[in-house]
């Protein structure tokens, strides 16, 4: 079997889990809905802490469960890493570099998972029309901010452009990272607007942006797992 070549659905198969890998899903999931309550009742202490213990929890269930042996796991273990990056290298800057430092942070992440999940880009959405709507998502996300953005606006470009290409590729991984993908579009479509366009208010919007971001990158991750097992 070759990379991108259709067989049997990857998410009609049943990922049996190794003990280690579940119980580190099971700590992203416990670290993260403390994230997410430290988000509704304003704690900024359990916020903060919590969000830069989430990820390690993902890449070690990534890497217990697929032991890096492929390219795909590979890649993907170093977009998780990026990210959390992006998680947590912003609280060391100064305030006026956080922004920059997070987008930088990301963007490297999303190029990394486009490198991994490249060779799977037959199977995506990359060559549908659904391109189209990923795209004009990717432009709206450019339009809205570039009137604040400044200088800024072409780095926003060129991340808006990765991050519609990883959702695009992630289709051709599994359901699941299509559906990551998905939500990775939305919590940062939802970071740009409340950075860049103050007139939209959105209540609780560091809450909606943490749970679609958290959401996504279990769900890229599970996929990644599910269509690592079908190679064996």
């Amino acid at each position: 079997m070759t990379p991108g070549t259709p067989t049997t659905p990857v998410s009609a198969r049943r990922l049996h889990l190794e003990a280690t890998a579940a119980a580190a899903l099971a700590a992203y999931g416990v670290v993260g809905v403390l994230h997410l309550a430290g988000q509704l009742t304003g704690n900024a202490p359990l916020a903060d802490a919590t969000q830069s213990l989430a990820v390690p929890g993902l890449l070690v269930a990534l890497t217990v469960q697929t032991r890096l042996r492929s390219r795909l796991a590979r890649f993907t273990a170093g977009g998780l890493a990026w990210s959390w990056v992006g998680d947590t290298a912003p609280d060391h800057v100064p305030d006026s570099m956080a922004f920059v430092v997070l987008m930088l942070s990301f963007l490297v992440a999303h190029v990394v998972f486009v490198a991994g999940f490249w060779p799977w880009r037959r199977t995506s959405l990359l060559t549908t029309r659904a391109a189209w709507l990923y795209g004009a998502v990717a432009v709206v996300m450019v339009v809205a901010c570039a009137p604040r953005a400044g200088v800024l606006t072409v780095g926003i470009a060129v991340y808006a452009v990765a991050l519609a290409l990883m959702a695009l590729l992630a289709a051709g991984i599994d359901r699941l990272a299509l559906v990551g993908g998905v939500l990775f579009l939305v919590s940062d479509g939802l970071l740009a607007i409340g950075e860049f366009v103050p007139a939209v208010e959105l209540p609780r919007s560091g809450f909606w942006v943490m749970a679609t971001y958290l959401s996504a990158l279990l769900l890229l991750t599970l996929g990644v797992m599910r269509r690592d097992a079908s190679r064996v």
